[in-house]
Order: C-alpha cells, then structure tokens, then sequence
C-alpha cells in the first residue's frame, strides 16, 4: 500500500508540478542518493526515537515560530527575548536575531528536496554561517543530511535532533503527530508548526508567516539577492508560476489544518494584512507583550 501511494505520489508531481528537465534531473539525483538519505541503520533509527524524549516538554509554555515574511520588518522582533523562539531556515540574518537567541532552529530536508538546485559545497558554506549566527539553539535537521554534516564537522557542539519524513499523507486528520517520520512538507514552515505542536507549548503565535506568493518567488524580510547564500539561480525556478503556486500552498494549507485540529492552539500574530493565511485566529502582535 505504501509503495502504491509513493507511485501516485510520484506521478502526480511528475505531470503537475515539476518540468520534464527538472523531474529527470531530480530521479538521477534521488537514485544516486537513495541509500544514503534513507535511515536502514540501527544507530539512525535510535537517533530518530530520541525525539521522544521531547514529546510535551515545554507544556505549559508559549512560543513564537519566526518566519522570514517582509512583515516581521514591521514588527519589532527584540520584543522575543526571554520568550520560546522557534526560527527556521535563514532568519539569522535578522539584525536582532543575536538579541532574542531561538531555542530551536528548524531546516527542511536539503540533499532530498534541493540537491538538484545546490552543490553539497554550497550547503556547507551556508550551513557554517548558520551554526555561527544561531548561538546554542537546537537545530531539527534531516537525517538524510547527516552525513554531509558530520563529514563537515558541523553543529559538533549542538544538541541536533534528527527527522525523517514519510513517503506520503492521505490527509487524514487522525494521523498521530510524529517526530520520527514526520507527514511530508511542501514548506519548512510546516515542520517548525509541528515541532511547536508536539513539544506541548500551550500558546504558538507565528511570526513572518505571510505567505503572499503572489508579490513573487523571494519575498522576505531581507535581501535574498545579498543575505541568502543559497539563493537558487532563477533560471532553475522557471517551473515556479501561479499555478505551482496555488497547488502547492493548497497542500500548506490543508496541513495548517491538521496541525490546528490536534489542540487549536496556533494563532497568527504576522504584521502582513495582504495575505492569505486564515487558517489560524488572527491576533495583534504588540497586545501579547
């Protein structure tokens, strides 16, 4: 059954979402990398049930996920420190990040999901910097990435929990929320939500979620063309147009609506009134301070 729904799976985003040239790049890289994305070993598959011991750990408390929206430039984020920060991706260029220091620095799968538009070397320019910019905070990372990691010595003295994902989701709302095989992602933003959610917080605001594609492929709150060492050369991205786009962010938004029916306890707290995240109860920032 699984197997089955892989290939649909498969399928489906080979004649919908990617371009042929893109798709036949990206089976050449999936099969050379196969074995070594996939958690055979004993010692991954201990690595991903120490993710249990997290389960519910900071129930009682509140956290702020940090999202790289333009918005989060309206909102004065120094406004975090003392408070639970969940950031992801390349928020630590942020000016005050330094200031607010995350607990949890969460990034979606890279070799799997963006090999084909990055070198490993270009990975581990960025993945250094990253390590130097984020403090102490625990990082949530790909088991399919450990390799290039450990083989590049990073992260070394940081407590990094590893994920894997499943093949696919059937939507089903009673799926269990899991850290181990986690339900696949078109955007980090989902993983970080379900970081949030499984480590038992009672309040999660997210901050940067803006999700206004329509303004174009690299809207953030800093210049990817000069603060982003993994800015994907844009002829890569021609596949990227409205209507990859309004597929993709249906998937986002149905997981949004998973991730509120396990506690309904996630609340939007972006600056950004042009946009289209209405799945959580919108709340004014400058009010939970």
């Amino acid at each position: 059954m699984a197997r089955g729904l892989t290939t649909r799976l498969r399928i489906f985003v080979k004649q919908w979402l990617l371009p042929p040239a893109l798709w036949s790049g990206l089976a050449r890289i999936n099969r050379s990398r196969d074995l070594r994305t996939r958690p055979n070993s004993r010692q991954e598959k201990a690595l991903l049930r120490e993710n249990l011991q997290i389960k519910n750990l900071h129930k009682g408390k509140r956290c702020f996920v940090l999202g790289a929206g333009s918005s989060v430039n309206q909102q004065d984020i120094r406004k975090l420190k003392g408070e639970f920060v969940i950031s992801v991706s390349n928020t630590f260029v942020h000016p005050d990040f330094a200031y607010i220091r995350s607990r949890y620095h969460v990034l979606p799968p890279l070799l799997r999901s963006h090999g084909q538009l990055h070198s490993e070397e270009k990975f581990v320019k960025w993945l250094k910097v990253m390590e130097t910019s984020t403090g102490n905070a625990e990082m949530l990372l790909h088991i399919g990435d450990r390799d290039m990691v450990e083989r590049n010595g990073l992260f070394r003295n940081r407590k990094v929990h590893w994920v894997e994902y499943t093949d696919s989701w059937d939507e089903n709302f009673n799926a269990p929320l899991n850290m181990q095989y986690v339900l696949p992602i078109w955007s980090v933003s989902e993983l970080a939500i379900t970081l949030a959610v499984y480590l038992g917080f009672d309040e999660i605001y997210l901050v940067g979620f803006d999700h206004d594609w329509f303004k174009g492929t690299h809207v953030y709150f800093y210049d990817h063309t000069k603060e982003h060492a993994m800015r994907p050369d844009q002829n890569n991205l021609d596949f990227v147009d409205s209507e990859f786009q309004m597929r993709r962010h249906a998937k986002i938004f149905r997981k949004y609506k998973y991730l509120y029916s396990k506690r309904q306890n996630i609340f939007n707290a972006n600056a950004n009134p042009d946009h289209y995240l209405d799945v959580f109860p919108k709340v004014d920032y400058e009010s939970l301070f």
